[in-house]
């Protein structure tokens, strides 16, 4: 069905359901962000204390 012939509730339905998938995709990069951060300070620790 093209975009011309979509009744509004199925563009509504759509618009809902890429909300949502927007939503757990924002979720998913900040959880993403708070594992970078701390590997990186965890990187920094371990290198600091080695003394090869």
């Amino acid at each position: 069905m093209s975009e011309a012939t979509k009744t509004r509730e199925e563009l509504e339905a759509g618009t809902a359901a890429l909300r949502t998938e927007l939503k757990a995709v924002r979720k998913e990069n900040t959880t993403l962000a708070t594992e970078r951060d701390i590997q990186q300070t965890a990187t920094k620790l371990f290198a600091s204390g080695m003394t090869w």
